[in-house]
C-alpha cells in the first residue's frame, strides 16, 4: 500500500458523505482511507458504513480521546508509506493525491503541504465567518498536509499534551528532518463556518496551547517582548478599540454586529487563560 488517506472524525454528518466521496474519486487509485471516530453521537458512523467501500477502514474509539490521541491511533492503523491527512467537513481535488505525491519523488522531502480555501476561491468572509484556510504554506494544517510515515514514527507521533496546534508542533519536528513543500496544486475546500458567541468565546481556552508551544518550540508568534497579541491586551486597558475591527473587518449583516461585542469577553478570557497557563508552565508572557 503507497498512500493511506487519514481522517480522525466527531460529529461530521453534514460533511462526511461528500469528504469521502472526493477521496475515492481520486486520480490516483492507489490508497486506503483509515477513519477514526472519536466517539461521534449523530450520524457519521452510519453514513460512513454506508458507502460500503473496500478501501474504507472505520475504527471508533471506545471513549472519547481528542484530536492527537486519535491521530497517533490513526497512524498505527495506517499501511501506507505516505499518509495524507484532511478533515472530515472539507472535500479535496481531484488530483489531490496525485499532486503530492510528486513532490516525495525528491530523495529529502519527508512532507507536502498544500492550499486549504475557506469556502471558494472567490468568497468574502466577513466578521462572523471562522475563516480556516491556508494559502502561502507553513501552517502544516492537517486540513491538508501529507508526510511520509516512518518520519512521524521517528519524531514520536502527535504531541498528545497539545488540544490545539498539534498539527503546527509536528510539522516543526518533521520540518527537521527534510524538506516540507508548499504545493498550491494540492487543493482542499473547507466548508464556511459561523461562530457562534459561545465558540467564540471557548476558542480563547487554545491560548494554552500556544503558551506550550511558545516554552517548546520558542515560536514567538503574535508576541512582541514577551506580551502575547499587544493589540488585543490594549483592547481590554480600552475596551472601544474592539470597534476596530469595524475597520478591518468586512461587516455584511446583523449577525456580524450583534457578535462584535463578544470580542471584548473573548480578550478576557484569552489574556485569562493565557496568564493561568504561564504561571502552570513557568513561562514569562504578560
Amino acid at each position: 500500500m503507497k498512500v493511506s488517506v487519514v481522517l480522525c472524525v466527531r460529529n461530521v454528518e453534514k460533511y462526511i458523505d461528500s469528504c469521502i466521496r472526493s477521496i475515492l474519486n481520486q486520480s490516483f487509485s492507489d490508497f486506503e482511507i483509515v477513519i477514526i471516530d472519536d466517539m461521534s453521537d449523530d450520524r457519521t458512523k452510519n453514513i460512513i458504513e454506508k458507502l460500503n467501500d473496500k478501501r474504507i477502514k472505520c475504527f471508533r474509539n471506545e471513549k472519547w480521546l481528542g484530536i492527537s490521541p486519535s491521530r497517533n491511533r490513526s497512524v498505527k492503523h495506517a499501511a501506507g508509506e505516505y499518509l495524507f491527512f484532511t478533515d472530515g467537513d472539507c472535500t479535496v481535488s481531484k488530483n489531490w493525491i496525485e499532486e503530492g505525491l510528486k513532490y516525495f519523488e525528491d530523495a529529502d522531502v519527508v512532507g507536502v503541504e498544500g492550499k486549504i480555501i475557506y469556502v471558494s476561491k472567490d468568497y468574502k468572509p466577513t466578521f462572523s465567518d471562522g475563516v480556516q484556510e491556508n494559502k502561502t504554506g507553513g501552517q502544516f494544517m492537517t486540513g491538508n498536509v501529507a508526510y511520509k510515515k516512518k518520519i512521524i514514527e521517528m519524531v514520536g507521533g502527535f504531541d498528545e499534551s497539545l488540544t490545539y496546534l498539534e498539527d503546527r508542533d509536528i510539522g516543526l519536528r518533521i520540518m527537521k528532518h527534510g524538506k516540507i513543500y508548499f504545493a498550491s496544486e494540492m487543493v482542499v475546500i473547507h466548508p464556511q463556518v459561523i461562530k457562534t458567541p459561545k465558540k467564540f468565546i471557548e476558542a480563547a481556552a487554545n491560548d494554552v496551547n500556544r503558551v506550550r508551544m511558545f516554552k517548546k518550540s520558542g515560536i514567538k508568534e503574535f508576541i512582541l517582548w514577551r506580551i502575547y497579541l499587544p493589540f488585543n491586551l490594549a483592547k481590554i486597558l480600552f475596551p472601544p478599540l474592539i470597534f476596530s475591527s469595524l475597520l478591518t473587518k468586512r461587516f455584511k449583516n446583523s449577525y456580524d454586529f450583534k457578535l462584535l461585542p463578544y470580542s471584548y469577553i473573548y480578550v478576557i478570557c484569552e489574556r485569562i487563560q493565557l496568564w493561568k497557563t504561564s504561571i502552570t508552565e513557568r513561562v514569562f508572557l504578560i
